[in-house]
């Protein structure tokens, strides 16, 4: 993530924060199953598309096959916050869940060879938040991890300790 959106996050995330309450951890995903069936013809332009500026250009060109939304997540000492990504800027949105640290469960963790997921229970939500921690970075898979360390743990303002 960004520094710019680690900021933002950051900023969205103090405006929910109660008092003595502190973040914890701040990470990106993205969220979704990517949709094969839809993309289907969304590829073959993507394909036509970079064979035709490969020719033209004479190199190689990529193409966006399948996107998928982003999700930002704030965990906080008591809660866990998800904002949705902005469609045409970098950076968290709109919130779409704000949620007692307890009450976001992980449901099932898939840590791949090319990717690590998540599927998370938040309360609210109609269904399961599905993540996938792209490859590319190891931080970023990292991020997972931990998240799911932080959910696994009581929350220090509910621990009776």
């Amino acid at each position: 993530m960004s520094a710019k959106s680690r900021r933002q996050l950051t900023e969205l995330a103090e405006q929910l924060m109660e008092p003595g309450d502190r973040t914890v951890h701040l990470m990106r995903a993205q969220v979704g199953k990517t949709p094969v069936k839809k993309n289907v013809g969304a590829t073959a332009v993507t394909v036509a598309a970079s064979v035709a500026v490969a020719a033209i250009g004479g190199g190689m060109s990529m193409g966006m096959l399948f996107v998928k939304g982003d999700v930002f997540i704030a965990v906080t000492d008591r809660k866990v916050l998800i904002f949705g990504g902005r469609r045409n800027r970098p950076g968290p949105g709109r919130l779409w869940a704000n949620a007692p640290r307890e009450a976001v469960t992980v449901i099932s963790e898939k840590d791949k060879f090319l990717n690590h997921k998540l599927l998370l229970g938040v309360p609210g939500a109609e269904q399961p938040l599905r993540l996938t921690l792209a490859p590319i970075n190891p931080s970023i898979r990292n991020d997972g991890r931990h998240l799911v360390q932080l959910l696994r743990q009581a929350s220090p303002a509910t621990d009776p300790r």
